[in-house]
């Protein structure tokens, strides 16, 4: 049988939707504050959130009826009608986190404009229990008592206190980097864990993620067809399995979205898969053009043209980083010192290149996989005649794999007759392999049987023809190969997205050796 729900049901079923846990509680009540023009902005907790929170600001604060409203459903001072949704520039917009938050907790406002007398107003569960002058200065405080006190099921299901309590410093963080003219502090059971005094967008990156993590980024650019895009990237030797930093935010609200971390990955054109670059990336967009009010945490975002986002980021990155171009060498210090006798081999694996601020360690193996593949990539593959036709007598699964592949290889430049049964006759081989013989024949087949596109192929043939760790190179070798692979479009990776070099500058090995 369908029921219809109490009106109690309902807003404490829209309420969750909001107030997912302490740390949403503790970003809405922040964005507000935000909105209010706050300068400085204090927040403390307790247990995780889940006992007390307190956000305190010093913003224009409420007067009396202002405040009486403020904790009513869709209350607010940001839009006034549906078309006010196209073009609104605050954080919060809706009238429903106040109103939310105050449903599932007890609540106390304590606010106070310029011109109006400060009031206290104390409300539970969303009703208004007590109210009465209190004295303060020009701001607002709102403390949140035993979150989801009225919806134990909702409580039940919050997470420890420490990982409760990380998500509030995350949220702290992530509205601290888009907003560095702010002061922040946060107490952690009456502990300051948390202090950002005001300060430029760059220094607040380098004061939260510390001087060196900056020291591997680099700074982009861009601003064309009402888009505004800047931040920070990462080098690309410095991409990481762990701990990298991912933060995005539009028209300076914080949002996680695919699209934008698709661009930045791809931009760096390896397939990432074990590691990624770490980025904090703002963009600034004409407001018609995109949509905040598709999540009701306002945590996502959806674009009117998606594919003029995706090309901005993904050409910004390419271009910073100098892939296809060559630029990034000179942009970042790496600037070549090309005479000969400034590279050296070391257990002819890798070349050590001397650079104007440091050195470089170059992986011989990878740089050569990476000129092959791009090689191949462009051209059709060509053809060497085996001075000695190659006869191979295969296994029954064998043959059956050479039958599946024939075709492949032969598009790569192999040129292979069948010579009685289950035996090949090899007549050429592609150009990019030296000398081939049995055993690599049979492997070949087994690494490419599954293979299915032309470039995964070409991963295969690249790393079978470069040259491999203990081959020992001349000056020449080394300075001809390391001119090869800066003049492809991505000399940071291997086809399979392992790093090609190291960077070491001088400033690091100075303090390695305790200088």
């Amino acid at each position: 049988m369908i029921k219809i729900l109490d009106e109690d049901t309902i807003q404490k079923i829209a309420a969750g939707e909001v107030v997912e846990r302490p740390s949403s509680v503790v970003k809405e009540l922040i964005e507000n504050s935000i909105d209010a023009g706050a300068k400085k902005i204090t927040v403390s907790f307790s247990r995780g959130g889940k006992n007390y929170i307190s956000v305190t600001d010093d913003g224009e604060g409420m007067a009396e009826e202002d405040a009486k409203l403020s904790f009513n459903s869709h209350t607010t001072s940001k839009i006034e009608s549906i078309d006010d949704l196209k073009n609104f520039n605050t954080l919060g917009f809706r009238g429903e986190a106040l109103s939310s938050i105050a449903r599932v907790s007890i609540m106390e406002i304590h606010t106070k404009t310029e011109e109006d007398d400060a009031i206290y107003l104390r409300i539970r569960g969303g009703n208004l229990e007590e109210i009465m002058p209190k004295p303060r200065e020009r701001g607002t405080t709102i403390i949140i008592r035993n979150l989801f006190f009225n919806v134990p099921a909702r409580r039940k299901f919050l997470k420890s206190d420490y990982i409760e309590g990380d998500k509030i410093k995350k949220t702290i963080i992530n509205l601290a980097i888009v907003y560095p003219e702010i002061s922040f502090s946060l107490f952690h059971d009456q502990t300051l864990t948390i202090h950002f005094e005001k300060n430029s967008p760059q220094d607040r990156i380098k004061e939260i993620f510390g001087e060196e993590i900056t020291k591997e980024m680099v700074y982009i650019d861009f601003q064309k067809n009402g888009i505004n895009l800047n931040g920070y990237v990462s080098m690309p030797e410095y991409m990481k399995e762990k701990g990298r930093i991912e933060y995005i935010s539009i028209n300076r609200r914080p949002v996680r979205n695919y699209l934008i971390r698709s661009a930045i990955r791809n931009g760096y054109g390896i397939p990432i898969k074990d590691r990624s670059p770490s980025f904090v990336l703002n963009l600034s967009l004409n407001r018609e053009t995109v949509d905040v009010n598709v999540h009701p945490r306002k945590e996502e975002v959806r674009f009117s043209d998606e594919n003029l986002i995706y090309g901005a980021i993904f050409d910004t990155i390419r271009k910073r980083l100098g892939i296809g171009t060559g630029m990034f060498i000179k942009e970042t210090g790496y600037e070549w010192e090309m005479e000969p006798t400034a590279f050296w081999q070391l257990h002819n694996s890798y070349i050590l290149a001397q650079t104007k601020s440091g050195v470089l360690i170059i992986d011989q193996h990878a740089a050569h996989e990476r000129i092959l593949y791009e090689k191949i990539m462009r051209g059709k593959p060509s053809s060497q005649k085996l001075l000695f036709p190659l006869i191979i007598t295969l296994s029954p699964n064998e043959y059956e794999i050479f039958k599946k592949v024939q075709s492949t290889l032969t598009k790569f430049g192999f040129e292979i007759e069948e010579f009685g049964e289950r035996t090949v006759r090899i007549i050429s081989i592609s150009s990019f392999i030296k000398d081939l013989s049995e055993y690599e024949f049979k492997e070949i087949l087994y690494e490419i049987k599954d293979a299915k596109p032309f470039s995964d192929v070409a991963k295969i043939l690249s790393c079978r023809g470069a040259i491999k760790q203990s081959d020992k190179l001349t000056p020449e070798e080394m300075n001809t190969l390391i001119d090869k692979l800066f003049a492809t479009e991505n000399p940071y990776f291997c086809p399979h997205g392992r790093p090609i070099m190291i960077k070491w500058s001088l400033e690091e090995l100075a303090r390695r050796f305790g200088r």
